[in-house]
């Protein structure tokens, strides 16, 4: 230690102990750690002082524990696959209304200006609504809101991400954002909306103190709402436990493997109940689609696919992996743009809202309006069934290649994603890569605008764009009628199927959940190899050029995420050269004096406890809330609050020392200082920790490790 440590003097807090910045240092830089020293870490780790241990549950409550959360995950999968009900059918009425409008307009000769500038007025007027909850309500709630979970999961103390207010602007706000035509689609959303579930039934808990580790037990529900959340939108519960697997949870067990797959098969089951009744099927009749399936691929000779396509499969693959490298490498700057000018919320970033959202519109209406072959389409709610796009009402027939590329500038985005997979009519080339291209540009500029929206929609629904052009360029060029070599090529609608996938792949580097999550989508198997080839191809090429969105935007907000320890160029480095040397440290006997100024100027989760004697050997770790209970339990002082301890006597026991030895965890973990950073990594994400003490060969304290220094030291590859 640089300073000799005695009870009346402070080593130096953990935020004065930085050295100064050079001269050189970015004003980025500067804000980027200025940024991480003010998020907060949770501690999964629990603390096993001897006041702790003695504290212990008898047999019956352990039982209640276990019954009340398993209970909680049954009431999450319930909530979740009912909220996810509730979205999907007032996003398919309000769909109705919009289109009904603009068909009656149609109806009654309105010109091409006109009809485009109606189209503009309604959805802007949807997006605004979506655009003022997020503005001026809860700002989290924009975007997917899967890397703000991410991280939670991942042990950073994000609270407004979980908060009440928040589901409620991203579950209504969706509602609006995929009505008013933008190029997102819901199932991001849900997925937060189903972790903020989780985390109030798990607050809920503690209040009654049904919950064991109530940090533990809280990112374990959070874990499962969002497995929900997949599962809702998918109707896919196991796709939606592989999903928290891959991309949600940084810390997975089998009992949470367990947990997850309960709550979302309830949710998929929830889901499947309330949509058999708004179908007319009738409630209590089970096995109806999900919130986003694409329907049945049926095995036939058609839908067959030969050896040779495979390498096809691995070119859709390559295809996806650069478009999804080419999405993410366009948001980077249009996001950093955003938080520069645009900020969180507020008047501006509301204005931005309605300013997309009219461009948009009228560049998704104008094409089709101005040639009046397919204005409005056809929206039948009633029968999921039914694939066919129509583009006018009173059509008869849809042979017309340039009416069916057309229609899709105009569909809803789900409706159009099944189309492409299933409809035997042939698409005019051009303007189906028309529509691809401007799809992808819109999706992208979309992507983290000030309205709740998810990624999944746009990407999924780019790639099937791309893939139906590929594969009926390839059946035309191999047709026998073409004076082709007559080689058997499957349907350009299982090109689109593998499309998705890889373009899905490409920008969110997701691929076992992904594959598995199509396959229960379309109720098939047959086409998993080609999905799985795909997916991998594509996160294989587009890893070489930049990470995936989720990491992206996670990196862009400065949140001192902690990857996997293969990912960081620091890993060879000494734990020594990123510890902070200077700590705030206590001794086993302290006076009050001290330990109030201690928990007064800082708010540490934690102090490292040192002998008395000279050699400052390393005795355990004392948490700040053990620290308020011993205060509390010897002196009579209450909790902390601002900055003074609270009690009706607190001022008489400034000289008074205490006894801290019961409440002090001494089996906490420590590194030596000649072991790498990529162990302190794995000791991190491993077991949850919060604060790393370093010590050398002596057990001397030498320092401490936290997140934070870890996130300003290690650089990812």
């Amino acid at each position: 230690m640089n300073t000799p440590h005695t009870s009346q003097s402070l080593l130096l807090d953990h935020a004065e102990s930085l050295q100064p910045l050079p001269s050189t240092t970015s004003v980025e830089e500067v804000e980027r750690r200025a940024h991480v020293a003010s998020v907060e870490s949770i501690d999964f780790d629990f603390y096993e002082s001897e006041q702790g241990l003695a504290v212990t549950a008898t047999k019956r409550k352990r039982i209640v524990q276990a019954v009340a959360k398993w209970i909680a995950i049954a009431i999450i999968g319930v909530a979740t696959g009912s909220v996810a009900s509730g979205i999907d059918y007032g996003i398919v009425r309000l769909t109705e209304m919009r289109f009904g409008l603009m068909r009656t307009l149609v109806r009654h000769g309105l010109s091409s200006t006109l009809l485009v500038l109606a189209n503009m007025a309604i959805c802007t007027s949807l997006a605004g609504i979506a655009g003022a909850l997020v503005c001026f309500v809860s700002p989290l709630a924009a975007g997917s809101g899967i890397p703000e979970v991410k991280c939670r999961l991942n042990g950073l103390d994000l609270p407004l991400v979980v908060k009440p207010q928040t589901l409620l602007a991203k579950a209504c706000g969706v509602l609006f954002s995929v009505s008013a035509g933008l190029p997102c689609g819901k199932e991001g959303p849900m997925i937060h909306s189903g972790s903020i579930i989780g985390a109030l039934l798990s607050k809920a808990l503690q209040l009654y103190e049904l919950l064991l580790f109530p940090d533990r037990d809280e990112r374990d529900l959070i874990a499962a709402g969002g497995a929900a959340g997949v599962s809702s939108a998918f109707g896919a519960p196991v796709g939606g436990v592989l999903f928290a697997l891959e991309e949600g949870a940084s810390f997975w067990s089998p009992q949470v493997l367990l947990q997850a797959l309960f709550c979302s098969s309830v949710s998929a089951l929830t889901l499947n109940f309330f949509l058999g009744g708004f179908d007319s099927l009738g409630f209590g009749t089970l096995g109806a689609l999900g919130v986003l399936t694409f329907g049945s691929y049926f095995q036939s000779d058609a839908t067959s696919y030969r050896i040779w396509e495979l390498p096809f499969f691995f070119g859709v693959g390559i295809l996806g992996g650069l478009v999804g490298a080419t999405f993410n490498a366009l948001n980077v700057p249009l996001t950093i743009w955003r938080q520069w000018c645009v900020g969180a919320g507020g008047t501006r970033r509301f204005f931005e809202v309605m300013t997309v959202t009219a461009v948009i519109s009228t560049a998704f209406v104008f094409l089709p309006a101005v040639m009046r072959q397919c204005v409005v389409p056809d929206v039948i709610s009633d029968q999921h069934g039914d694939l066919k796009l129509i583009c006018d009402a009173s059509s008869e027939s849809r042979q017309n290649s340039i009416e069916s590329a057309l229609g899709l500038f105009m569909t809803p985005s789900e409706d159009a994603i099944k189309v492409l997979f299933h409809d035997p009519a042939a698409f005019h080339p051009l303007y189906l890569a028309l529509f691809a291209a401007l799809y992808f540009f819109m999706a992208c500029w979309t992507y983290g605008l000030g309205v709740p929206s998810g990624l999944f929609v746009p990407s999924l629904l780019t790639g099937a764009a791309l893939g139906r052009l590929l594969g009926e360029g390839l059946q035309a060029v191999c047709s026998r009628g073409q004076g082709g070599p007559g080689l058997h090529v499957s349907s350009p609608g299982v090109y689109a199927l593998v499309g998705a996938a890889a373009s899905l792949g490409g920008m969110a580097r997701i691929t076992i959940s992904l594959a598995v999550i199509l396959v229960e989508a379309t109720g098939n198997t047959q086409f998993s190899i080609p999905i799985i080839f795909a997916v991998l191809t594509s996160k294989a090429v587009g890893d070489c050029f930049n990470r995936g969105i989720y990491d992206i935007h996670i990196h862009l907000k400065k949140l001192p995420f902690l990857e996997a320890p293969t990912e960081v160029e620091c890993h060879k480095q000494l734990v020594s050269s990123v510890m902070t040397q200077d700590v705030r440290t206590v001794f086993p006997v302290e006076s009050v004096a001290r330990l109030k100024d201690l928990l007064g100027r800082n708010s540490h989760g934690a102090f490292p406890v040192v002998d008395s004697s000279s050699s400052f050997r390393f005795q355990g770790m004392l948490s700040r809330s053990a620290l308020q209970s011993a205060l509390q339990a010897q002196v009579g002082l209450e909790s902390f609050q601002g900055r003074v301890l609270q009690g009706s006597n607190d001022g008489m026991h400034c000289d008074q020392m205490i006894e801290l030895k019961s409440w002090i965890s001494p089996a906490a973990f420590s590194i030596s200082n000649t072991a790498t950073v990529r162990r302190s990594f794995d000791l991190f994400r491993t077991m949850g920790l919060r604060h790393l003490p370093v010590v050398d060969s002596t057990g001397t304290l030498c320092g401490i490790v936290t997140r934070k220094d870890l996130a300003e030291h290690c650089t990812h590859d």
